[in-house]
């Protein structure tokens, strides 16, 4: 009995580490740098609306890391300030999953990957604000 159960648990133990092994495989393909190269759409706030185009942003990117940490970085073009986010990242059936959380408020935003593309595609709106966007990235 005791051999059986030894067995068992080393099987199990091997097929858990070949999981993980290949889940570690699919974020590698997926972790690294992205750079926009497209953004498209609207932002309306208190009635006022902004068409969003590449000419805004003096650089908008994700970073995904390999060990699931992410950061979103975006400076306006003219603008001094840098916005930075982090949080977790994780990929499955071609979607990647970015979460943050700011004062207490958890925030999940799915987004298409496809051969070292993101797009995300945004319809929310939300105290007084409405935001319709697509925005595309790729991998550097």
């Amino acid at each position: 009995m005791k051999k059986i159960l030894s067995v068992m648990l080393v099987v199990a133990l091997s097929l858990s580490c070949v999981l993980m092994l290949s889940a570690c495989g699919k974020n590698s393909q997926v972790a690294g740098t992205y750079e926009m190269v497209s953004i498209s759409g609207t932002v309306t706030m208190n009635g006022q609306t902004v068409t969003l185009s590449e000419g805004l942003y003096d650089y908008y990117r994700i970073i995904l890391n390999d060990d699931g940490t992410a950061k979103v970085e975006s400076k306006g073009a003219g603008n001094t300030s840098v916005i930075e986010q982090e949080g977790t990242w994780e990929y499955e059936d071609n979607k990647v999953k970015l979460r943050s959380t700011t004062s207490g408020i958890t925030v999940v935003e799915e987004m298409d990957w496809e051969d070292g593309t993101i797009t995300y595609v945004a319809n929310q709106s939300a105290q007084g604000m409405t935001i319709s966007m697509t925005l595309i990235l790729e991998k550097q």
